[in-house]
């Protein structure tokens, strides 16, 4: 539900400005991960620390930074470790220093770009989710399976007990 919404402005947002959306939300993930390929060939990525060499501010409001989609950034080693590249963190830097009145463009692509990374999260969540799902449909059904085991060996047991039981009871009748 989340996803769609999040979808949806995009979409609004990329009317009321004339902008492509497909051009900043690529919701297709082979598509999102060739440009992701391509975007770490032209650009060298950074870690938090180096970019906070470079810019005086701390590392995790870097972090920040990119998690509220105000600097452009992704995540490496699944909720581990996040990087983003030298060049966006000038462009950043330089957009702070002179911050005055933005233009309709520079407050769309921030709009748009804090989407992206909302939709991007969103959709970790549920792959996530799913993961945990299917792991726990795992297990629920390992635990069935090994429920029945038990109940067929036990109730085997009680067969064989019971006839056992008869063939003493018809030895000692002859």
């Amino acid at each position: 539900m989340l996803i769609l919404s999040t979808a949806k402005k995009v979409k609004q947002i990329s009317k009321c400005y004339n902008i492509d959306s497909r051009d900043y939300l690529n919701i297709d993930s082979r598509d999102s991960k060739n440009m992701e390929n391509k975007n770490q060939e032209n650009e060298k990525m950074i870690t938090l620390k180096e970019a906070a060499k470079i810019s005086g501010y701390a590392p995790d409001y870097i972090g920040q930074l990119i998690r509220k989609g105000k600097l452009p950034g992704k995540q490496v080693y699944h909720s581990i470790a996040w990087m983003t590249t030298e060049a966006a963190l000038r462009e950043y830097l330089l957009k702070e220093k002179t911050k005055g009145p933005a233009t309709l463009a520079a407050k769309a692509a921030d709009s748009v770009r804090t989407l992206k990374t909302q939709f991007q999260f969103q959709l970790q969540a549920a792959r996530l989710f799913k993961s945990v799902l299917y792991v726990a449909m795992f297990i629920s059904i390992c635990f069935s399976l090994l429920l029945f085991y038990i109940f067929s060996v036990s109730l085997e047991k009680h067969f064989d007990k019971k006839a056992l039981e008869r063939a003493e009871g018809r030895a000692t009748v002859q």
